[in-house]
């Protein structure tokens, strides 16, 4: 079963020109650029059994020869595609199912009533320039400048992209290469197929918000081998909300995001456990500036569409109220918009590419391993990712427990400090699950959420009382003081509230016994 490698970058149209233009490209060719139009159509049935299998399904036609394409599972993150591929010759512009020789494959379209639904979707049209590099490394991969459109019925959208195939060697080079064009060329990571953009188009809807997935991990990994899993997973959670945030459509694509990159940075403060801290301080300090992006939109965020919205729904006549609204609902976009100008400048796509060239070449490896002490639970080549994972759980538990007796009298600043400690334990149990599925690994995990939720709501009643100093309300405009003055009395009483609910969280936590 052979699994493609691709790292995709979009460009604008006006680039093309200075793309073939550039030497670098020039040096690394073995062949020269190949122009052919390919025509594709993609197949489903109308309620998209196949996309919801993960399995995109095509005919492509080059010159008068038809191919049957079928792509499936795999990955995406910092615009490295990696995926099953299968592919057949076929007579003409017709599925052949005789051709499907993989057994699940062979599963999914056994199903006569599939077989009879599946109808064209949607076409994609381009011209597709080729041509073969030779890297430093000494791999081989084949550049294509791919230049056309999608059409679904009446509506399209253009394809201007670039596709490096990795035929031989490591994908790392390909990460360097991309970095090396985007001083010249204003290039971006595009983490959404053709297909996935076709399915767009056909259905109209835009793809979710989406959740982080699981890791699939197994217990007999290696420490390292596990770190790489869980940051291609926390970045392909970041990639596919990115498109809708910066669409702007709903705050949730910007709040899944900072998720992604809290778990990312997470994953790094995990396994610095394991390896040489020096080896991960370069990129935590990087995914620190992008964090710096993402927190004051999202503060914003939930400080109007939560906290001010409740509040002014139970003062809807209060004219102060409504001003101060609007004041800070300007507030809101400006840091929003600032969140996607970070997202979309060339700082981020280097980063991306970064970060994917970092995972390739596992300079952690190079660097010596930690001995075992009690702030490190093991060696990362001396041990299981389930032995680590046991002896981190179990640390950072205890790290919890110590806020045992001192939780009725904790200041606001130790009670963020308990937030955090909490959430990275849930990151961290959430991270290696798979190794343990019990019903009392879903019990802590509630329970972590509960106090996570709880915690993090007293969190955003002083949140609000910073957010609220940055509003400019003039000295003459009293109402809006009036108004400012009630939500922070508003926050001071949630915030008693929560503390009681906190004390029950708690007493609910400690009634869970580890699981690991």
């Amino acid at each position: 079963m052979p699994t493609e490698i691709e790292l995709k970058l979009r460009l604008p149209p006006d680039a093309i020109a200075r793309l073939q233009h550039n030497s670098l490209l020039r040096s690394l060719s073995l062949s020269n650029s190949v122009t052919r139009k390919l025509y594709s159509i993609y197949y489903d049935t109308p309620d998209f059994d196949l996309r919801r299998n993960d399995v995109a399904f095509r005919l492509r036609r080059e010159g008068k020869r038809w191919m049957q394409s079928i792509k499936g599972g795999g990955s995406v993150a910092t615009g490295l595609h990696q995926r099953d591929e299968w592919e057949a010759p076929v007579l003409k512009a017709q599925p052949d199912f005789t051709k499907i020789s993989d057994p699940s494959l062979v599963r999914l379209f056994s199903t006569a009533s599939l077989r009879e639904q599946l109808r064209p979707l949607f076409t994609t049209v381009f011209n597709r320039s080729t041509r073969t590099l030779r890297l430093p490394d000494g791999s081989e991969a084949e550049f294509c400048l791919d230049r056309g459109e999608i059409i679904a019925g009446d509506a399209s959208v253009p394809i201007c992209e670039i596709e490096l195939e990795l035929k031989s060697g490591s994908p790392l080079p390909l990460f360097q290469l991309a970095q090396d064009l985007l001083h010249d060329i204003p290039v971006r990571l595009e983490n959404a197929s053709k297909a996935e953009r076709g399915y767009a188009l056909a259905s109209g809807s835009r793809s979710p918000p989406l959740k982080a997935r699981p890791v699939p991990l197994a217990a007999e990994m290696g420490v390292s081998e596990a770190f790489k899993a869980i940051t291609w997973n926390c970045l392909g959670h970041l990639h596919s909300n990115e498109a809708g945030m910066l669409e702007g459509c709903d705050i949730e694509y910007l709040h899944q995001m900072r998720v992604a990159l809290r778990r990312q940075r997470s994953a790094l403060s995990i396994f610095s456990k394991a390896f040489s801290k020096a080896a991960f301080t370069p990129t935590a300090q990087e995914l620190k500036w992008l964090a710096g992006q993402f927190g004051p939109a999202r503060d914003w965020d939930v400080f109007v569409t939560e906290t001010l919205a409740t509040v002014h729904l139970a003062f809807s006549d209060h004219q102060g109220m409504l001003a101060l609204r609007e004041k800070c609902e300007q507030l809101r976009r400006n840091h929003n918009e600032a969140a996607r100008n970070a997202v979309e400048s060339g700082h981020y796509t280097e980063l991306m590419l970064r970060l994917g060239a970092w995972l390739c070449a596992e300079p952690w490896l190079a660097q010596p391993d930690l001995p075992v002490s009690d702030d490190s639970p093991g060696t990362g080549s001396g041990m299981t990712v389930k032995e680590f994972a046991g002896t981190l759980l179990a640390r950072r538990h205890r790290q919890l427990k110590k806020y045992d007796e001192k939780l009725a009298n904790l200041s606001v600043p130790e009670l963020h400090a308990l937030r955090i400690v909490a959430k990275k334990q849930r990151y961290a149990v959430e991270f290696f699950t798979g190794f343990y599925p019990h019903k009392a690994t879903k019990r802590y995990i509630q329970s972590l959420s509960t106090l996570q939720d709880i915690l993090g709501t007293m969190n955003d009643t002083a949140i609000a009382e910073r957010l609220l100093s940055e509003v400019p309300i003039a000295k003459d405009e009293s109402d809006q003081h009036e108004a400012a003055g009630i939500i922070r009395g508003w926050g001071v009483s949630l915030a008693l509230i929560k503390k009681l609910e906190l004390n029950n969280a708690w007493k609910h936590f400690n009634r869970n016994d580890p699981f690991w």
